[in-house]
């Protein structure tokens, strides 16, 4: 699996905010690796309001979406065995 981030120009002309949020974003999804299912290489694009988030709310979103596009693994059900 590959993770890409891309933050545009358009977001902000400052290097170091791009890279701020680029890292962000990446420790923001690293806690849902392991419930991503294999073979998936995923890009995700930041938006304008990224710029302002905080990491809670940025693990909220990727969570929503990576929901929404069902990449993540079927639940596994503990007890059962």
């Amino acid at each position: 699996m590959r993770i890409g981030f891309v933050v545009s120009k358009r977001i902000s002309k400052l290097a170091v905010d791009r890279n701020r949020l680029k890292r962000l974003m990446g420790e923001a999804i690293r806690t849902r690796l392991p419930e991503i299912s294999p073979g998936w290489d995923l890009v995700l694009t930041a938006r304008q309001s990224a710029l302002k988030a905080d990491k809670y709310t940025l693990e909220q979103d990727i969570s929503a979406l990576l929901r929404r596009a069902r990449v993540l693994a079927p639940a596994q059900h503990q007890g059962q065995g």
